[in-house]
């Protein structure tokens, strides 16, 4: 097995890292189909689901958001379904919850930033938290009605493969600091 893996899987064998990527998976995604609008208030309560359009599973309705296939009511919310654009979500909430696992990692291991005792290699997890936060940041203020959303707007679909790209090389780097380093302290 390759050693970058090695770290990841020992930094998900203890409850608390994966707990805390998960978390953090899981409320990243759910903002981010939020705020994209696949998930939005206005049900008329109860539970129902219907997928009548599985064929539509690959047509996008712009670049990095794709046309939902069915429809889940979970009380008051509503979700559309989109499998890519929740697979889209969940990875890259994945990768903001690793690359925040691996900064507290390496906040916990400070030698390997050369800051012995340190709390500066926490500072490994902001790129974690800008690059995440480069695709959602422009719906943000679209969703708040700031005039600057609309020039940000056209700018959305670059920032998520910029902002994918991003996390990747944060996580890679984090871990390359972590291969060869035992457990933190």
């Amino acid at each position: 097995m390759k050693p970058l893996a090695r770290v990841i899987l020992r930094m998900l064998s203890r409850p608390t890292s994966a707990g805390a990527a998960g978390a953090v998976m899981a409320a990243y995604a759910l903002l981010y189909l939020w705020l994209t609008g696949d998930i939005a208030g206005g049900g008329a309560g109860g539970w129902q689901a219907t997928f009548p359009a599985w064929e539509r599973v690959f047509q996008a309705r712009g670049l990095f958001q794709f046309e939902p296939v069915g429809l889940l009511t979970l009380g008051a919310l509503v979700w559309t379904f989109s499998p890519l654009n929740t697979l889209l979500a969940v990875s890259m909430g994945l990768l903001v919850g690793l690359n925040i696992v691996a900064g507290w990692w390496l906040w916990r291991t400070p030698r390997q930033c050369g800051l012995s005792g340190s709390s500066t290699g926490l500072l490994a997890a902001i790129p974690a938290l800008l690059a995440g936060g480069a695709c959602c940041a422009p719906i943000v203020l679209i969703w708040l009605g700031l005039p600057i959303a609309g020039v940000l707007a056209s700018l959305t679909p670059f920032l998520i493969p910029i902002a994918l790209l991003l996390l990747v090389a944060g996580l890679w780097l984090s871990l390359r600091r972590l291969v060869g380093e035992g457990s933190p302290r």
